[in-house]
């Protein structure tokens, strides 16, 4: 028993929408996690280079004369924050949320102790300053100086 050539069409549309579908559930298990795709940006991309990687981030910020972008991800139960710094439209840091080195309180009392320091040697300098100055006066008028003395014949 033959087919007729609509049926025959009708499995053919089926077997092309199969394949197609298939492709499909394919390409959608190949996509990248958030992880994975994270760990293609590298440092020296342009800001448009990252958007086509990662897409929009979840929080934009300007610091200390950067654009800072922080994406959050979940993968495995795992929560993911990573941020990209660009600077002048490139990226110049790529990685984990970025803490420095030490606390602002630290970094405070550091340049308490600097300022300390400078100022103790400014007021050391305004002393010697204040002490050499009548020396230098001095100098200048001729005070501790003979500039003349007048030659005397004796008289007969």
């Amino acid at each position: 028993m033959r087919l007729s050539e609509k049926d025959e069409n009708k499995k053919a549309s089926m077997r092309n929408h199969f394949y197609l579908l298939s492709i499909m559930l394919f390409l959608m298990g190949c996509t990248l996690s958030p992880k994975k795709q994270f760990e293609q940006v590298r440092v020296g991309m342009e800001k448009d280079q990252v958007l086509g990687i990662m897409d929009s981030p979840q929080r934009t910020q300007r610091w200390h004369g950067m654009d800072r972008w922080t994406y959050i991800f979940y993968e495995d139960d795992s929560r993911f924050e990573k941020e990209v710094h660009f600077q002048n439209g490139y990226a110049n840091y790529v990685g984990d949320v970025f803490k420095p080195e030490v606390s602002a309180d630290e970094q405070d009392l550091r340049n308490d102790d600097a300022n300390k320091e400078v100022e103790a040697m400014a007021q050391a300098h305004r002393e010697e300053v204040k002490k050499a100055f009548p020396a230098y006066e001095d100098k200048v008028r001729g005070t501790n100086e003979y500039l003349y003395v007048p030659q005397f014949t004796p008289v007969q």
